[in-house]
């Protein structure tokens, strides 16, 4: 008798792997070109937002995937930016991260992010690092660094854009922080402040923070009034406690203050909350500013007046520039973006005004 041959079965085609769109379908159905369809993985900044969402859209509907390694390989890079920045701590480097990872997404580079806890050692060693992985380009915060990092850009012939910090000597995107801090200082002034504090975290390490101090002590100059370094206090951190500790300082040994600056938001926040710890009021019997305007700072009772620096647009602006630049583009060698002064309940008129009604 002769044996039957088995009906196949659909299980195992049913593992058979979808057949892989081609570039033409994706063109086909966005309705452009070949050519398009690969200038919209390869370099997007380059199509206008409506080409782009329509290819982005067949793309994924097709399931198409851009072969990554293959067009590393054509164009002899790793497609991959690294970015060395001082902490994860503070809200303002992760909405800058935030800003890099979707500038990176849309020119097709991947991310590579260490962090420096302020420590040029760290930094020159995250660096050594992303180089020997081949990345293709590199954003880093501010200005102050080890001189060897400076030795080692030149060596790898890496493009590299500063952040943060806007300076005549370095291509960077960043913001002039003592402009900044002069009108928030000239806030306070208009206010009828005369004796004032200042709280900062990181001075010796962080070129930012210097130029915050040097606005501060410029627009007092300008009033004629001096800024005494025992009015200075350097909280030995940036985080909530940190500012509760430094006000719990300034009211020990400065109880006449009116108006205390502090060089972040979560300083400020913190050096609210030892005012009302203390029964102080905030802003009838003190002024407190911050920088950078973190949520928190709108989030405390009362609101506190702040400089706002966006953050997530400086980061996403530092990915373009490095995308233009490794495609061969022009690209402006140095961007200063806008500061804010954000105004809020945290900020009043002098003790000795608001008692008086002086205007």
């Amino acid at each position: 008798m002769n044996k039957k041959t088995p009906a196949p079965t659909t299980r195992n085609a049913s593992r058979r792997p979808a057949a892989v769109a081609s570039v033409q379908e994706v063109a086909r159905q966005a309705g452009v070109s070949p050519a398009t369809v690969s200038r919209a993985f390869n370099s997007p900044h380059q199509l206008n937002q409506d080409t782009l969402k329509r290819v982005t859209a067949a793309a994924q509907a097709l399931r198409y995937q851009p072969n990554g390694v293959a067009r590393s390989l054509r164009r002899s890079r790793s497609m991959a930016i690294g970015a060395v920045i001082p902490s994860f701590r503070h809200g303002y480097f992760g909405s800058m991260v935030e800003g890099l990872q979707v500038g990176c997404r849309n020119a097709g580079y991947s991310l590579l992010i260490a962090t420096s806890d302020y420590d040029e050692k760290k930094e020159l060693d995250a660096v050594h690092a992303m180089v020997r992985q081949g990345v293709d380009g590199l954003v880093l915060v501010g200005v102050q660094r080890d001189p060897e990092l400076a030795v080692l850009l030149e060596q790898s012939g890496l493009p590299c854009i500063v952040t943060w910090s806007y300076s005549p000597d370095v291509a960077c995107i960043g913001f002039d922080h003592q402009k900044a801090m002069d009108n928030a200082t000239r806030h306070l002034l208009d206010l009828r402040h005369e004796r004032f504090a200042v709280i900062m975290a990181f001075l010796r390490v962080s070129d930012r923070e210097r130029d915050r101090l040097a606005g501060i002590e410029g627009a007092l100059a300008a009033r004629g009034l001096p800024l005494p370094a025992d009015r200075i206090v350097f909280a030995g951190g940036s985080g909530l406690q940190d500012g509760r500790n430094a006000m719990r300082a300034v009211l020990q040994q400065h109880p006449d203050t009116t108006a205390v600056i502090c060089a972040n938001d979560l300083l400020a926040a913190g050096a609210l909350m030892e005012c009302r710890t203390q029964g102080i009021a905030v802003p009838e019997r003190m002024s407190i500013t911050g920088y950078s305007d973190l949520e928190v700072a709108a989030a405390m009772d009362p609101g506190i007046t702040t400089v706002s620096t966006p953050s997530e647009k400086l980061g996403l602006l530092a990915a373009e520039w490095l995308a233009r630049k490794l495609a061969g583009e022009t690209v402006m060698e140095r961007c200063e973006l806008e500061t804010q002064l954000i105004i809020r309940g945290s900020t009043g008129p002098a003790a000795s005004t608001a008692r008086t009604g002086t205007p």
